[in-house]
């Protein structure tokens, strides 16, 4: 890009501010998301929507094409809501309000850059370092409730533009990329912008001297877009910058697409309405400015990177214990099929037993002592041939009772009697 120079003696150079890098990814898919009702997660918007000052006009004008001031159908999910213009400028929202707006919202399109949830892998807590190079630990969980909360609108038929910077810019690989959209959804279209200096050659027309034109019917003037060429043979391999991906795209665009980008924006110079106190004065506060938004930006990554890790713990915690309690619940199951196969086969022992004894009892006559149950089948019958050998050891003696004479049952009463010194009781 080229800055122009300024004219006014002992004015400080003019600070070339370059076009933002959503202007590439928006311009790209400006035909998805014009006139159709939007949601917009944008952080890098969202920046340039704070300080429209800063940007050229073709850039302001497509900001606000994106996110008009008092548009119903236009909504924004900011970091910071708070510092935006909130009396003049409808539909912002925090960014922890995305369940609700995306399941309520009519939106039609939705524009989601994933760079505000990348997680920086160097500060990874010990735990998650040994999965580094999964997808899970690159992007914050809520990144994953933001794109099934899309997915959701996806599936019936909805746009969704998603982005991400690329390993280059300390993002995700392409491969990472397509392996999170097929989480989610069923069919996208990846694309890989690619930022190079480009020099346009435009077709002026050809020159004839009047003595040599002959009229040539065949040249006429039209209005359709001229054909384009693109050379690359001076260029380097390019180093992609952002992936970006279409969802249920109308008109998906295909091979290389260039898209020109607007010019530098200078900054306005005031030197000469501010003395050159006031002037050298201003550095300094620009630069402790800086210093303080520096020092908050650090803390709020911190702050960031601490909560990632609690909500990493919270994961692995959660993982541990639903596998706790799914051994749990594998051991209760194998406790209660023994205890049931305990209770058929005590059940079919006791049924035997009984049979048995009913089978060699006379009638009427019943076993009172029933020994403990076993489980092995030996035990079972020396159980059972200990029960048959106390049942004939109970008949013989009732045999040798019932078979005693009456005289001598009497003797042997009165000698107990006369033992115990308990009196004869009168006939």
């Amino acid at each position: 890009m080229v800055a122009a120079s300024s004219s006014v003696s002992g004015a400080p150079s003019p600070v070339v501010q370059e076009a933002p890098r959503w202007c590439a990814r928006l311009g790209f898919s400006r035909d998805l998301w014009t006139g159709r009702a939007r949601v917009v997660c944008d952080p890098e918007v969202e920046a340039s929507l704070r300080d429209t000052r800063r940007l050229s006009g073709a850039a302001a004008g497509l900001l606000a094409e994106l996110l008009p001031e008092r548009a119903s159908t236009v909504w924004l999910l900011a970091q910071r809501p708070d510092e935006l213009a909130g009396p003049r400028r409808r539909g912002v929202h925090s960014l922890e309000e995305f369940d609700g707006l995306l399941t309520q919202a009519p939106w039609e399109v939705a524009i989601v850059e994933l760079g505000q949830f990348l997680v920086d892998t160097a500060n990874l807590s010990r735990f998650a370092a040994r999965a580094r190079g999964r997808l899970e630990n690159r992007l914050d969980t809520r990144a994953f409730r933001l794109l099934s909360a899309a997915a959701e609108g996806a599936y019936a038929g909805r746009t969704v533009i998603v982005s991400v910077p690329a390993q280059s810019r300390g993002g995700l690989s392409l491969s990472d990329f397509q392996d999170l959209l097929e989480q989610h959804f069923a069919r996208a279209r990846v694309y890989a912008l690619a930022p190079v200096a480009v020099a346009v050659v435009v077709d002026c027309g050809e020159v004839v001297r009047e003595d040599e034109d002959e009229g040539d019917a065949g040249e006429d003037d039209d209005d359709s877009a001229p054909p384009l060429g693109f050379d690359n043979r001076l260029g380097e391999d390019l180093g992609y910058d952002t992936y970006l991906a279409l969802v249920n795209a109308p008109a998906e665009p295909e091979g290389v697409t260039l898209v020109e980008l607007p010019a530098a924006a200078l900054g306005a110079t005031r030197s000469a309405e501010v003395s050159r106190p006031h002037a050298a004065a201003r550095p300094q506060e620009a630069r402790r400015s800086e210093r303080s938004e520096a020092e908050l930006e650090n803390l709020k990554i911190q702050l960031g990177q601490a909560r990632r890790q609690v909500e990493l713990a919270a994961i692995a915690r959660q993982s541990l214990v639903e596998q706790l309690d799914a051994a749990q619940a594998r051991v209760d199951n194998l406790e209660d099929q023994v205890a049931e196969q305990q209770r058929r086969q005590s059940a079919s022992e006791v049924s035997d037993r009984r049979a048995a004894a009913l089978a060699a009892a006379p009638l009427g006559e019943q076993v009172h002592a029933e020994p403990p149950t076993d489980l092995r089948p030996d035990a079972t019958q020396a159980t059972l041939l200990a029960l048959r050998w106390e049942l004939e050891q109970t008949r013989e003696e009732l045999r040798k009772a019932l078979g005693r004479p009456v005289d001598a049952l009497e003797r042997e009463l009165a000698e107990l009697r006369a033992r115990l010194g308990v009196p004869t009781p009168a006939d």
